[in-house]
């Protein structure tokens, strides 16, 4: 039988059948990750090894944080349906997410490796993202480790040939539709800096406003940009009894008596550019976490990777379309005009607007996302062990989120009215997608 196409909500019925009739009739008592299991009976390795490596390569190569949350949103779309076919009760993304259509579809009468699918796709992927030497290399090794042990765990030839076909074919559609988010248009445009007493203003000289047409890249799952935003509701005024002063003074007075721990939470939550993945990577690398935690097959695991990155993509979006509308002054800014012209943040304040707090936006949405999945479950964060910083513990996503949220009032660069309304602003993108996008009736757990 030849390749066909079928529409999103179709595919899952006809899946099952192509699955219950080939396939799974001939793993039963095999061991696992053996050849021919459905994904949801396979290892998830594969899924988080590539995801490390999007995460990796976004931070040698300093991709600034809305940037890098798009290339965890298309990755993460790219694992799931690479293995979609080997999980015969999900729905495909197509026609869910804004303007994405019919994927390739697997040959029905034919046997796949859903690890080698979501092998080729990432592949492709990356070499076609992220086309430096060293990031080609270093996708070309990580592909050639798990197309080796298929081949050592007993994958065929044929199989191990279709699959990768079937992979790219995948990875291909999706970079298609990534073309047409309006991506490459922004690099082409001007931005001219607001002006006025309460207009945005670089705090650091010679650093340029990051991303400031990323409102207008084309979102995933929400209708447009601002969708969820909230607005700016704290009129800007200079006089010692005004919210907006008062606002401003409790950043100043927090930064002047910080406690270790306040000190020690403004930098596990930091996620600089080049220093780590950026805040969008700490949250993927929060979900990696959750794959040891509990044990997640691959389908599991790309289920996840693909509503997170989703989710955080969104968010940027989202934010920024909100930043660049009011263009907020940072609170740097108005304590040195107003209040003190020696004073200077715990942390370098980020070229960008205040209102409303990025990491306030992407970690609600993201808390939102994960408890949709999960539940409320208490987690480590282990992910900055790797920078010499201890694993926390949290009792819930939501208590993560809040943590990376204040931790920005901490830091010095972000007033009260841009964090509390951040947190509205990310859980209504949350909600809005895990109500939006029906991969399948989703089980909290494993």
């Amino acid at each position: 039988m030849g390749k066909m196409k079928v529409s999103g909500h179709v595919i899952g019925v006809a899946l099952l059948i192509a699955l219950l009739v080939f396939p799974l009739a001939n793993v039963r008592g095999q061991a696992d990750d053996s050849p021919l299991k459905p994904a949801s009976e396979l290892s998830p390795k594969v899924a988080a090894a590539w995801m490390q490596l999007v995460y990796d390569r976004v931070m040698v190569l300093k991709i600034n944080p809305p940037a890098a949350a798009r290339l965890y949103g298309y990755a993460g779309l790219t694992l799931y349906q690479a293995v979609l076919p080997g999980m015969p009760a999900n729905n495909s993304y197509a026609y869910q997410l804004n303007g994405l259509e019919d994927f390739p579809m697997v040959e029905m009468d034919k046997e796949y490796d859903w690890i080698l699918t979501a092998n080729a796709a990432m592949r492709f992927f990356m070499v076609n993202v992220f086309p430096d030497p060293d990031s080609k290399k270093a996708a070309e090794s990580l592909f050639q480790s798990f197309r080796d042990q298929r081949a050592k765990d007993g994958v065929t030839s044929a199989v191990i040939k279709r699959s990768a076909a079937f992979g790219e074919a995948t990875a291909k559609h999706i970079l298609a539709w990534a073309s047409k988010d309006q991506y490459t248009e922004t690099r082409e445009m001007v931005y001219t800096p607001p002006e006025g007493d309460s207009a945005w203003a670089e705090t650091t000289p010679g650093r340029k406003a990051i991303e400031p047409f990323w409102g207008q890249i084309r979102p995933f799952a929400l209708y447009f940009g601002s969708e969820c935003a909230i607005p700016l509701n704290m009129p800007f005024s200079t006089k010692k009894d005004s919210a907006f002063y008062l606002q401003a003074l409790e950043v100043k007075t927090t930064g002047d008596k910080l406690s270790k721990a306040q000190k020690d939470t403004a930098l596990y939550w930091l996620d600089n550019l080049g220093d780590t993945g950026t805040p969008a990577g700490h949250w993927m690398m929060i979900g990696t976490g959750l794959v040891d935690q509990f044990k997640l097959s691959l389908a599991r695991t790309v289920e996840m990777y693909s509503l997170l990155g989703i989710t955080v993509a969104d968010s940027f979006i989202g934010c920024w379309s909100t930043k660049y509308v009011y263009n907020l002054l940072r609170p740097e800014t108005y304590i040195k005009r107003y209040i003190n012209p020696q004073w200077n943040p715990f942390i370098q304040t980020p070229a960008f607007p205040e209102y409303p707090s990025g990491h306030s936006v992407v970690s609600a949405a993201a808390a939102e996302t994960l408890t949709f999945m999960f539940g409320t479950i208490t987690f480590t964060d282990a992910s900055k062990t790797r920078f010499g910083m201890a694993p926390r513990k949290y009792l819930s996503f939501y208590q993560a989120a809040d943590e990376a949220a204040w931790s920005r009032l901490y830091g010095g660069i972000h007033f009260r009215l841009g964090i509390e309304s951040g947190l509205r602003h990310g859980m209504c993108i949350g909600h809005t997608i895990t109500s939006r996008v029906n991969m399948k009736p989703v089980p909290q757990g494993e």
